[in-house]
């Protein structure tokens, strides 16, 4: 299930001639989770074992994995919901700021990680994943703080490129989304059902921790079903269980390349 905690307000993004860009996230996410579902229901059944040997903890859907797996997903849902769509279009990095005659091109140029066409305008995508656990206050986070940065950076020099070619893209605008991955470890003193079910209750605390934190323009978050939260595989021996409640989506979009207000 997708909750949505916050969406996309700003008027020229949300247009619907040009292309609304809040029911572009709608769909996407529509699709990357259901092919994300979709991946863990072939790898339980290729597994042929029988329910007490309890299969679905041994499968590892894209979602739950490295950030290039989740780039995969991600190919797959923009590939259903846009008519086209390019992952690692090339773009000029921090060009201004190069002298004209430095010729080293890796940094000169950058990729942002796609590029679509959804209604009529172009949107640019970085994406960046970033695992946490339920436990403590996302804000207390450092690896979730400079990845938002980062991926907020990036997206804003993806428009400033699409920006300074006027004729090569379509109402441009770009999206920097960051995957947070949330799970919990379970401890000998705890039952994997106990565990379980105190994870779920923590993910929608999580998720608003996450949405103070970034001040996103769109925030949901994704409550896995339950047969897809037990994890098995874990700690020194491999012998150890974690539980994976749900997955946040944080974005931020710009719509324009001026100095965005503090947010």
């Amino acid at each position: 299930m997708l909750i949505a905690l916050k969406n996309v307000q700003l008027k020229r993004a949300t247009d619907h001639e040009r292309g609304n860009v809040q029911h572009f996230l709608d769909r996407l996410l529509v699709e990357v989770v259901s092919e994300n579902y979709r991946y863990f229901l072939a790898e339980h059944r290729l597994q042929g074992l029988p329910p007490e040997d309890f299969p679905e903890a041994s499968c590892w859907p894209p979602l739950l994995s490295n950030e290039r797996q989740v780039s995969g997903l991600f190919a797959i849902g923009l590939s259903r919901v846009c008519p086209i769509s390019m992952p690692e279009h090339s773009i000029a990095r921090s060009g201004k700021n190069l002298s004209d005659n430095d010729t080293d091109k890796s940094k000169r140029n950058g990729r942002i990680d796609f590029l679509s066409y959804f209604g009529n305008r172009n949107i640019a995508i970085e994406l960046k994943r970033c695992p946490i656990s339920t436990l403590g206050d996302a804000r207390e986070k450092a690896g979730l703080t400079n990845l938002w940065n980062t991926v907020e950076s990036q997206s804003k020099e993806a428009l400033v490129h699409m920006r300074s070619l006027r004729d090569g893209y379509d109402s441009p605008v770009s999206i920097g989304l960051l995957v947070v991955r949330v799970s919990r470890k379970v401890t000998a003193q705890r039952t994997l059902d106990q565990e379980r079910v105190n994870a779920a209750k923590a993910l929608p605390e999580v998720a608003e921790s996450v949405k103070k934190l970034t001040r996103a323009d769109y925030i949901s978050y994704y409550k896995a079903p339950s047969e897809m939260q037990a994890s098995y595989g874990w700690g020194r021996s491999e012998d150890e269980y974690r539980v994976f409640p749900g997955v946040v989506f944080a974005a931020v979009v710009h719509e324009s390349t001026k100095r965005a207000a503090p947010r």
